[in-house]
C-alpha cells in the first residue's frame, strides 16, 4: 500500500507515506528485540527467516536517519528497497508464496547460463540490427522510440519482439523499398531497408527465442515447480506437517539448542496433531537424547 502512490520529493503526501513507513519498521525493530527475548539470540539467529528480518530491518533503521538528515533522492530509493524487502518477508510466511520464490530462486541458478545465452544471443542480434536497419525509415512498428539506430535502443527492441508485440509489423518496416524510401549510392545516406535480410533476421530471432530459449526456460521451472509442490492428500508429509512438527518441538526446547532429553519425547509425542500423530512410530530410548537436525 505505502508503493501505490509514487514518492515525489517535498510532496505532502510524501511525507504522510513516510511517517507511516517510519512507524512500521519502529514496529519491526519491537518484533526482533521480543524474538530474540523469546528465542535468545542463539535461537533468533538460528533461522534463515529471522536473519533475513534482522537485514531488513536494520536497513529500515539506517533508511530512517538517512531521512531525517539528507532527505535526498538516494534516502527515497533506500525507502523503495526497504519496503519491497519487507513484501518478501510477509512471502515468507505463506506456503503458496514462499513454494513459488524457491521456484523462481532455484529455476533461475539452474537456469543461469541459458539466460545468459540469451542475453548474448539478443546483444548479438542488436548489433547486427542497427548495422543492418540503423538508418531504415520510420514507419508503423520503427520510430522515434523503437528503432535499430543504436545497440541500446537495438536491445530494447529486441526485447519487445519477445513478447511477440507487432513484431511482424517491425519487420515489414524494415524491408521498406522505393518508391517509399530514398535510393542512395551508399548504405549512410539511404533509408531504405531489405527485403531478404529483413526477412532471415526476424524469423530466425523470433523462432530461437521463442519456441527454443524460452521453452527451455519453462520446462525447467515446470521441474523445479514439481520439486517444491507436492499436494496434501498425496503427500507422505506436507509442509503444514513439518511446520506443525517444527512448533511443537520449539514448545519444548525452549533454549532452542535442537536437543531434548528422552523423558520429553513422549510429551512431543502427544502434542503432534495430524499425520504425525498417528503415523510417528514409538520407540522406547533408556537413555541419550533426542535430536532434531532442522
Amino acid at each position: 500500500m505505502l508503493l501505490s502512490i509514487t514518492w515525489i520529493k517535498n510532496e505532502v503526501h510524501t511525507e504522510r507515506l513516510v511517517i507511516v513507513s517510519t512507524l512500521l519498521n519502529f514496529v519491526f525493530v519491537i518484533e526482533v528485540v521480543m524474538k530474540n527475548i523469546a528465542f535468545t539470540p542463539r535461537g533468533y539467529w538460528q533461522s534463515r527467516r529471522n536473519r533475513y528480518d534482522l537485514l531488513v530491518t536494520v536497513a529500515g533503521v539506517v533508511w530512517i536517519f538517512l531521512q531525517t538528515t539528507l532527505r535526498s533522492h538516494l534516502s527515497y530509493f533506500l525507502g523503495f528497497m526497504v519496503v519491497i524487502l519487507r513484501f518478501f518477508t510477509i512471502t515468507g510466511k505463506h506456503t503458496t508464496l514462499k513454494m513459488l520464490m524457491l521456484t523462481v530462486g532455484v529455476s533461475v541458478c539452474k537456469s543461469f547460463f541459458i539466460i545468459f545465452g540469451m542475453f548474448l544471443l539478443v546483444f548479438f542480434y542488436a548489433l547486427a540490427g542497427t548495422i543492418l536497419f540503423g538508418t531504415v525509415k520510420y514507419g508503423e512498428g520503427i520510430g522515434r522510440r523503437a528503432n535499430f539506430g543504436s545497440p541500446v535502443t537495438g536491445v530494447a527492441m529486441l526485447f519487445r519482439i519477445v513478447t511477440g508485440e507487432d513484431w511482424n509489423k517491425i519487420m515489414h518496416d524494415c524491408m521498406v523499398q522505393p518508391p517509399y524510401c530514398t535510393p542512395a549510392g551508399n548504405y549512410w545516406e539511404t533509408d531504405c531497408g531489405n527485403f531478404t535480410a529483413s526477412l532471415i533476421y526476424f524469423c530466425t530471432f523470433y523462432v530461437i527465442i521463442t519456441y527454443i530459449v524460452l521453452n527451455l526456460l519453462v520446462a525447467i521451472i515446470m521441474e523445479n515447480f514439481s520439486l517444491f509442490y507436492s499436494n496434501e492428500e498425496d503427500a507422505l508429509l506436507s509442509y503444514a506437517d513439518i511446520r506443525n512438527f517444527q512448533n511443537t518441538w520449539n514448545v519444548v526446547d525452549i533454549h532452542q539448542r535442537g536437543v531434548i532429553p528422552v523423558r520429553r519425547v513422549k510429551f512431543i509425542l502427544r502434542l503432534l496433531k495430524g499425520r504425525l500423530g498417528h503415523k510417528m512410530i514409538h520407540r522406547t530410548c533408556n537413555k541419550g537424547n533426542f535430536h532434531y537436525f532442522r
